[in-house]
Parts: C-alpha cells; sequence; structure tokens
C-alpha cells in the first residue's frame, strides 16, 4: 500500500507544470509602457509581391498582423495568410537545430565547414542555388556580388506555382524588365480566363480591393462594373461573375481565340491579327456558347480602353499572348493595364535546367533556400543515360555531394541535405521586399530569432565569407543605394517608420505591344486543343489550395482549420468534380477513385546516315493517385480539380496523412493540367476504388455531430417527461458510430 501512495504521488507530481520564476527586466524592451501596445511596420514576402503591414506588439512580443494603413495598395487590409503567420511565428514545430547529417551540431561546426567549402568552390562550376521568389532588392544585390566571385555559378528560382509562360510572354509582347499592373478600378467590363484574381494568393489584396471599390453604389450616378469568368471550377471569382460560362481548363484556348477572332474583327487591329494570322482551330473542335461569346466580345469592345481581359498564370504562353493583343487592340495598354518598370535578372535558370545539370555530373554544391523539391518538384525531370531512366528529384539531390538546406521546418528535403538550418521567420529578421506593384518595402524584426534561425541574407552573406550581421547593415547599404533625399539617419528612420520608400518612384512604360515577335512566337507554340475531355478520359486540373497555398502552409492549424470558401472542406483536399460527372462514375462524396495518367511512348529517332539507329528513351512509369471525391456544383464536366499541397507522409505535425498528394501526377511539361491530347500524354483512366474516406465538410454541419441544435417536444412529451431538456438532446438522432478523427478510411 505504502509503494502505491508513493507511486501516486510521484504520477501527481510527474503531471504538474514545471515551476517557473517570474523576474523583473533587468532592461525594459525599448519604449515599452506597460499596458500600451507599440506599432510597427513590416512587410510579408509573397510569390507576386509583399504584402505592407503593421504589427502590434507586447512587450517585444508581436501578437497581431494587419495591413498598412499608410500604404495606399493596402491601406489597412490583409488576407489570411497574414492573420496566420502569427501561428507561423510561434508554431513548435518550426526547425529549431542546425543539423548535419542528421545529427545536431553546432553554429562554429557550421561555419568551419563553410570556410573549408571556399576553399573548393573555385569559379562556381559547380555551385548551385536553388531559391523561392521573394523579389528582395537587397537579395537580388547579394546576388550579384556572388556572381562576381563565382562567375560560373547558377541560380535557379523555383515555385510550383510560378508562371513561366506568363513572364515569358510579357517579355515577348512588350520588351524585359517589365511587369503588367492591372488598374482593375479604371475597368467597367472584365474578362477572366482561368484568372481567379480575387483570391490573393493568385492576386493580391490591391486588386481585391480595386473590384469591391468598383461593386460599390453611393448614388444615382454610380455605375457597377461587369464580370465575365470562363473557368473550369468555381473560384471566389467565379462566385462574384456577372456572366460565367463552365468548360475543361484544356479548352480555355479555343476560347480565347474565339474572343480575340471577334475583337480582331471589330477593331481591325494589326497586331492582334499578326497573332491570329496563323493559328487555326482544327475541324472538330469543342464548341460553346456563342452568344455568350458575342455578348463578352462586343462588351469589350465598347469599353475600349475601359475593359480589361486577365489571363490566369497556369495557361500557356499563347493564351497569354491573345489576352495582351487583345487589351493592346481595345487601348486598355496604359489605361487600365499598365507597363511597369521591374528589374528581371535574365541569367535565372528553371529546375530544369539544374535537373540536367545534376544528372551530367556538374553540380557539387548546393544551396536550397526555403524550396521544398522533394515534395513538389515535376515527376520524371531528367533522363539518366546511364541507369536508362527517368528520375525524380530525390535521386537527383541523392547525386548531390553537398547539398545545404535552409527551411522552416525539417521536411522531406532536409532529409536528403547534408546540412539543415532552420529558417528565421520575416518577424524574425531584416529584409526588404518589392510589392505586386513595385513599391520598395521594409522588413524589419519584431523578436529575436525564437530558435537560432538564419535569414537568406544572412546565409548568402556567408557564404561569401563576410563577417555575421546581426543589424541591418546589408538592407541599409541597398537603401543607400537609392539616394533618398536629406539626411541618411532621417530617411532611414522614415523608411522604417512608414513601411516604404516613398522617394522611389514608380515608372511606367508608353503601351507598345510587339505584335509582329508575338504573332511568330504564338505561332510555333500554338497547340490548338483536341475534342473536349470525355468521361473515358477527363481532364486533370491542378491548382493551390485556398488554405495552404502549395503545401507551405501545412503545418498552420488555424489554416487548416479554415473552411474552403467555395467547398466548405477543412483539413483536406479531395477530387471536384461536377454531379454529372459523379453520376457517370457511379461516385458520392467520400468515395475513393484511382486517377492513372499514362504518357506517350517514345518515338525512335531516324539513325544517322551511315550510323545504327539510337534507341529511344523508355517511357516514364504510370502516375497514379488515389484520391476521395467531392461533388461540387458548378464545376465543368468530364474535369477533374485537384488542390496541391496535401498528402504528406513525413511529417511530424499537424499536416502529417492529411489529404492527397496532388503532386504525384505532375511534370514538367504538364504542370498545371492534364489532358490526353496524345503528344505527351496517352491516356487518363479514372475508376472507383469501392471504398470511402471522410471528410470534414463545415456547410453539413446542420447539427453538433448528431446532436439536436434545438431541444424541443410536443405536449404530450412534456406532460410525460417534464425534465427532458436536461437530457442530450437529439438521442434518436445519433448515428450508430460516432465519427473518429483517428478513421481515415473504411
Amino acid at each position: 500500500m505504502g509503494a502505491s501512495v508513493a507511486l501516486a504521488g510521484f504520477g501527481v507530481s510527474s503531471c504538474r507544470r514545471p515551476e517557473l520564476h517570474l523576474v523583473p527586466f533587468t532592461k525594459t524592451v525599448e519604449w515599452t509602457i506597460p499596458g500600451k501596445f507599440l506599432y510597427y511596420s513590416t512587410a510579408m514576402p509573397r510569390r507576386n509581391g509583399a504584402i505592407p503591414l503593421l504589427v502590434t506588439t507586447v512587450d517585444g512580443r508581436p501578437i497581431k498582423l494587419d495591413g498598412n494603413p499608410l500604404h495606399p495598395a493596402s491601406n489597412g487590409a490583409s488576407d489570411v495568410f497574414v492573420q496566420a503567420a502569427i501561428n507561423e511565428l510561434y508554431n513548435p514545430l518550426r526547425a529549431k537545430r542546425i543539423a548535419e547529417n542528421g545529427k545536431t551540431t553546432t553554429p562554429a561546426a557550421f561555419e568551419k565547414y563553410l570556410g573549408d567549402l571556399r576553399t573548393k568552390i573555385g569559379d562556381g562550376a559547380g555551385l548551385a542555388f536553388l531559391v523561392e521568389e521573394t523579389h528582395s532588392p537587397t537579395r537580388e544585390r547579394i546576388r550579384g556580388e556572388l556572381e562576381k566571385m563565382f562567375p560560373r555559378m547558377r541560380w535557379c528560382v523555383y515555385d510550383p506555382l510560378r508562371s513561366e509562360a506568363q513572364n515569358f510572354a510579357t517579355q515577348i509582347s512588350f520588351g524585359d524588365n517589365l511587369r503588367l499592373v492591372p488598374r482593375i478600378e479604371r475597368a467597367d467590363v472584365i474578362l477572366a480566363l482561368d484568372s481567379d484574381f480575387l483570391d490573393c494568393g493568385e492576386g493580391d489584396i490591391a486588386s481585391s480591393r480595386a473590384f469591391s471599390f468598383r461593386r460599390r453604389v453611393s448614388s444615382g450616378k454610380d455605375s457597377m462594373n461587369r464580370l465575365y469568368v470562363v473557368e473550369n471550377r468555381y473560384t471566389l471569382t467565379g462566385a462574384m461573375a456577372d456572366h460565367r460560362l463552365r468548360l475543361p481548363a484544356s479548352q480555355i484556348p479555343l476560347v480565347a481565340h474565339a474572343i480575340a477572332t471577334r475583337v480582331a474583327t471589330a477593331t481591325k487591329d494589326s497586331g492582334l491579327g499578326s497573332i491570329l494570322a496563323t493559328l487555326q482551330v482544327p475541324a472538330g473542335a469543342a464548341q460553346f456558347d456563342e452568344q455568350w461569346l458575342d455578348e463578352a466580345a462586343n462588351d469589350l469592345v465598347s469599353k475600349s480602353g475601359a475593359g480589361l481581359v486577365l489571363a490566369g498564370p497556369q495557361q500557356p504562353v499563347v493564351v497569354q499572348l491573345l489576352a495582351y493583343g487583345i487589351n493592346s487592340a481595345l487601348k486598355n495598354v496604359g489605361s487600365t493595364v499598365l507597363l511597369r518598370e521591374r528589374h528581371r535578372n535574365q541569367r535565372d535558370n528553371s529546375i530544369l535546367q539544374l535537373a540536367g545539370d545534376i544528372v551530367g555530373g556538374r553540380i557539387k554544391q548546393l544551396f536550397i533556400l526555403g524550396a521544398n523539391p522533394v515534395f513538389n518538384a515535376p515527376r520524371s525531370l531528367a533522363y539518366d543515360s546511364t541507369s536508362k531512366t527517368w528520375v525524380d528529384w530525390p535521386e537527383l539531390q541523392k547525386k548531390v555531394p553537398d547539398v545545404i538546406r535552409l527551411g522552416y521546418y525539417e521536411d522531406e528535403t532536409s532529409a536528403l541535405s547534408r546540412w539543415n538550418l532552420p529558417a528565421s521567420h520575416f518577424l524574425e529578421s531584416w529584409g526588404d521586399a518589392l510589392s505586386s506593384e513595385g513599391h520598395y518595402l521594409a522588413i524589419q524584426p519584431m523578436i529575436l530569432p525564437l530558435f537560432g534561425g538564419f535569414s537568406e541574407l544572412d546565409l548568402l552573406n556567408a557564404v561569401m565569407g563576410k563577417p555575421k550581421v546581426d543589424g541591418p547593415e546589408l538592407v541599409q547599404e541597398t537603401f543607400q543605394a537609392s539616394k533618398p533625399s536629406g539626411d541618411p539617419a532621417t530617411a532611414w528612420s522614415k523608411f522604417l517608420h512608414d513601411g516604404f520608400a516613398s522617394h522611389i518612384l514608380l515608372r511606367d512604360q508608353p503601351p507598345a505591344f510587339n505584335g509582329n515577335t508575338a504573332g511568330g512566337i504564338a505561332h510555333n507554340l500554338w497547340s490548338p486543343p483536341g475534342p473536349a475531355p470525355t468521361p473515358e478520359s477527363p481532364e486533370v486540373v491542378l491548382v493551390r489550395d485556398y488554405s495552404i497555398d502549395d503545401g507551405r502552409y501545412i503545418n498552420n492549424a488555424w489554416l487548416q482549420e479554415m473552411p474552403d470558401p467555395i467547398t466548405k472542406l477543412t483539413w483536406d483536399n479531395a477530387a471536384l468534380i461536377s454531379p454529372r460527372y459523379a453520376k457517370t462514375l457511379g461516385v458520392e462524396t467520400g468515395d475513393l477513385i484511382k486517377i492513372t495518367v499514362n504518357d506517350v511512348v517514345p518515338v525512335t529517332p531516324p539513325p544517322a546516315e551511315g550510323k545504327p539507329a539510337p534507341p529511344p528513351p523508355p517511357p516514364s512509369m504510370p502516375r497514379e493517385l488515389e484520391i476521395a471525391v467531392l461533388i461540387s456544383p458548378g464545376h465543368a464536366d468530364n474535369s477533374i480539380t485537384i488542390p496541391l499541397g496535401y498528402g504528406r507522409a513525413s511529417l511530424n505535425s499537424v499536416g502529417e496523412h492529411s489529404g492527397f498528394n496532388g503532386y504525384l501526377l505532375r511534370t514538367a511539361s504538364n504542370p498545371h493540367y492534364i489532358v490526353a491530347d496524345g503528344k505527351a500524354i496517352a491516356s487518363i483512366a479514372v475508376k472507383k476504388v469501392g471504398r470511402k474516406y471522410p471528410l470534414s465538410i463545415t456547410q453539413d454541419h446542420f447539427s453538433i455531430e448528431g446532436r439536436g441544435l434545438v431541444r424541443e417536444a410536443t405536449l404530450e412529451h412534456y406532460r410525460e417527461d417534464n425534465e427532458f431538456v436536461k437530457k442530450i438532446a437529439g438521442d434518436d438522432e445519433l448515428p450508430p458510430q460516432l465519427p473518429s478523427i483517428k478513421t481515415t478510411s473504411s
């Protein structure tokens, strides 16, 4: 009995919280007054441009993020990713250690390793950097210094949702170092071709605010804009459309061609005519609602100079060129869409080029800053002539002797890296960035790195062998190069106070569309879609997720808990299909289906004169994915939409085993949608598996897990049991087995 009491006492004490001692500040936090909040400006780096922010701090700790009210693009507005960034900062699942080959080590050991590595790099012939797009002028400046030190190094910018087609089309149509900035508040008529510009992840906050501004009517003289949308799935933009046309994403090039033809006929524009001159639509192509197309084109023509055509970043180059040509023909360029100067380094490499260099054994040192290519890189990236097989990124990364990863979490890429460094949060480090419209923004730390993290600037500076910088010196050097007026210290203080550099003027170029060059490129790249997808051969569309983007926020429980704004799905993704296609497959919401994608068998190349024919490269293995179905009204028939970023199996986190990995179907030639065109894809097959997967959809929460929301009874029932309200309401409605969060399939 005594032993039992002793063990009981031990158990109770071990369950208590550890004792913590409160001690007074020996040095108070700067400017702190007890009970008063302090506010600082900063910015959150994003794919399409940073968002200016105002941070609320208490005792030196950030607790709330809002838009910067001083900045015209934000005016105090923010989005869900900004609000959830606080959860990212304090997330205990962050990378916390410096590790070499999976074993914890010290900063001194890594500094020694970098010192030894610099002696091996030489001119940088074997050095490569794989980075995400952050639009940081200071990072670009340091990159220039690195290229002077290592002139043969490679710099690869990779983001699974980055639009190479859009960047290339802009360069061809208008020239180098330009970015198109839509001025939606000036547009009376908008046509969105697979463009979800009201989603801040694809567009930006300024676009959403501008569109909403034109929907407000305060007097009888005010007018509203009109929105035409062509898309395969219901989006936030489609939900706001006045006129919406649903059709498969692979057929949108034909719609763009049809509308461009109508606009060219009405305007007689030579630039748009140059693009259309050699683009032929094959016989037997899909037919669309002619009245819808006529009205959309006529509306755009009637609002010349006040219309706007936007093509989604996932659409091919020719669709981008057609959209630019329509805007030019209608005199929209310079009015509703501006040509803004934005320097772009022409030496950027793609992940395909990097994969080829790795297969060739030319990469010896690889620095991966932030990206997670082991999880999200396209499949069958390169062909290995030695093993005679197509290889994915994990096999490629294993071929590089020295891989140094700077990551916010220890994830799939970290596991295959020699060195893993914890990345600092943007609220923990100095930096700078450009907004989507080109404003120069300040990023300043609110708190010291919680887990000793490194910023990208810290690591790049260390690679050059320069002394460690703990303050803003690297950013200050970039800021001073912009030549602010007046006293440098005063200008720097104003920059940090306001959050942006007001002395740097945005430069817009006059409208000049190069129709002849665009027409030649369009002729070479035009690959008209074949017949519309069928139930036996549907298309698969891969899109960003409204909650976790491309998967980078998978560990953020706030975002996982947030219902999808269209489907109301939480904690999962699913294959979105139309009710008609679901009936064809014989499936309901929650049923598992298996998608199989087969590539075209390569053709044997013709032999050279006097030499035997070389063997063709073997076809890649079929790509397969099992995924749950979610029936989505408004979805195009014979089209399957899969949000990316889920299906992680190697995370010790809230996102582990959540959803299904759409990246398994993705290749470099089909990054956004997959359709059996007979050129790259031979067939797409879908079949019902015969099992179910539980999906948490808040729209179906008409009761509290089977319990009635209201406790009611008839008069007779009340007379029999006048204390019925004390009992659990809805006992008779309870299912035989309550759902469990641990059940993944049945």
